[in-house]
């Protein structure tokens, strides 16, 4: 009897330059609705702005609800999938989303717990010496809004966000919008599907993120009080999600 072979997946090759003319193309393509959009996610820009205390004040779940229909409703409609509000989908879309959240959390605890590995490893004395002069200060500059790092600090860790993001980011992205589209909406399905292109999302992933330290820079050294941050990063999120919606097509629709 003749051994069978497992037949070998053929691996899907994305180009960056194809996707983002692709992302061009439907922006010039429907100008009014992109505009109403970005319109509409500025006001929840402003909104988030005016709420007291931020996302510590309970009235900042109302917004994150709202604002999470709101960006389904934009893929229901990118893909004329009717209703495009409070579709079953969307409950399903939760599951997706709660762990990519999840990631995030483990993600910045293990940040957030990085400051205390040293105290674990028998270092006390030297660390809270360290602590006193360097990470104290910087711990309370943040906490009052203030900058904490130079530019070029601020490009390293940038770089390592670029270099997680494929993991962490664009993978969790494309299950989320396969989950709105009622398919298969498991990380190991989106992982099946955008093997091999790795770099060319560490690519997307920097075009997209490194503008948002740009404003950052930016709006820190023409003091507009983050004004020229939340503007840009309100463009820059809503062409990024056009760019996901893009890479979402090239990986489920055309292969």
């Amino acid at each position: 009897m003749p051994q069978l072979t497992p037949k070998k997946k053929k691996i899907i090759h994305m180009d960056f330059r194809k996707i983002f003319a692709e992302a061009n193309r439907y922006i010039w393509a429907n100008g009014r609705f992109v505009l109403c959009v970005c319109v509409v996610n500025m006001v929840y820009m402003l909104c988030l702005k005016a709420i007291p205390d931020g996302i510590q004040n309970p009235i900042s779940i109302v917004w994150f609800v709202t604002y999470y229909i709101f960006w389904c409703f934009f893929y229901r409609y990118y893909y004329g999938l009717k209703p495009y509000f409070f579709s079953n989908v969307m409950l399903g879309s939760l599951a997706p989303s709660t762990k990519a959240l999840f990631i995030f959390a483990a993600l910045l605890i293990g940040i957030a717990l990085l400051p205390m590995l040293p105290l674990f490893l028998g270092f006390d004395d030297v660390y809270m010496d360290i602590y006193e002069r360097y990470l104290q200060p910087a711990t309370e500059m943040a906490a009052r809004g203030e900058k904490v790092l130079s530019g070029a600090e601020t490009l390293v860790v940038y770089a390592l966000i670029t270099l997680l993001a494929p993991i962490l980011i664009c993978k969790p992205y494309l299950a989320w919008i396969a989950s709105l589209r009622g398919q298969n909406a498991s990380f190991r399905k989106v992982s099946d599907k955008i093997k091999g292109n790795y770099g060319q999302f560490v690519v997307i992933s920097a075009c997209l993120l490194f503008p948002e330290a740009l404003f950052t820079q930016l709006d820190y050294l023409l003091n507009t009080q983050h004004w020229l941050d939340y503007t840009g990063s309100t463009i820059l999120f809503i062409y990024t999600n056009i760019v996901f919606a893009k890479i979402y097509d090239f990986f489920y629709l055309k292969h």
